[in-house]
């Protein structure tokens, strides 16, 4: 079992992303076959202030330590623990699976600060409003101002893969790190995690697709 400290950095950010990720992308899908539906939701969580202290106590929150504690993980170099893990392979589902998920860190931090900044900043700001998201989202996502690249739809993909990744492999790691799981179970664990990320992924695609097109509006 790995110390302490992995395992409740691998806790806080395995389980607030994975969850946030397929709630947000649930709730996407299901509002994609038309604008009402989206727009309805947006303007509910305007009334409803506890929706926003809940993603604020259970996701950001929670997040920001992963973060941070990963952050400083990368600066006080590897534990033997670490190094046992990055050699041996156990830990992860797939091969080169601790330096795919640094990567899928440093891409998803980018993207998740863009996408914060874009809409929840602006927000704070006072510069966008809540019913305003949908029609701005479809627009950045349709630009092809970029050389008649959509850019914005393809840095988009880029940050779901990546929350994908990071979530499906960060849930296994978390698992073996609190125990949950016997030595036989691993290569099952494994691929659950790895059929949850791929559906994660699948369904990004899906609503990116439906959003750049504008096929809610």
């Amino acid at each position: 079992m790995s110390p302490s400290w992995l395992r409740w950095h691998s806790l806080l950010g395995a389980v607030p992303l994975a969850g946030y990720l397929s709630l947000h992308l649930l709730g996407q899908l299901l509002g994609s076959s038309g604008s009402g539906a989206l727009q309805r939701g947006s303007r509910a969580q305007d009334r409803l202030g506890v929706v926003v202290a809940l993603e604020i106590g259970l996701v950001c929150l929670p997040l920001c330590a992963h973060a941070g504690l990963g952050l400083w993980r990368m600066t006080q170099g590897e534990p033997a623990s670490c190094a046992h893990e990055a050699t041996s392979g156990a830990q992860w589902p797939l091969p080169w699976g601790r330096t795919l998920q640094r990567l899928s860190a440093f891409v998803l931090l980018i993207f998740l600060v863009c996408h914060v900044w874009q809409f929840e900043g602006r927000l704070w700001l006072g510069e966008l409003r809540r019913a305003d998201i949908v029609p701005e989202l479809v627009a950045s996502l349709s630009s092809t101002a970029f050389g008649g690249v959509p850019l914005v739809a393809l840095g988009y993909l880029l940050g779901v893969a990546a929350a994908s990744l990071h979530a499906a492999q960060g849930l296994y790691h978390a698992c073996l790190g609190w125990g949950l799981v016997t030595s036989a179970r691993r290569e099952r664990l494994a691929r659950a995690c790895l059929l949850g990320g791929m559906l994660s992924f699948g369904t990004g695609i899906w609503v990116i697709l439906q959003l750049a097109t504008g096929s809610v509006l």
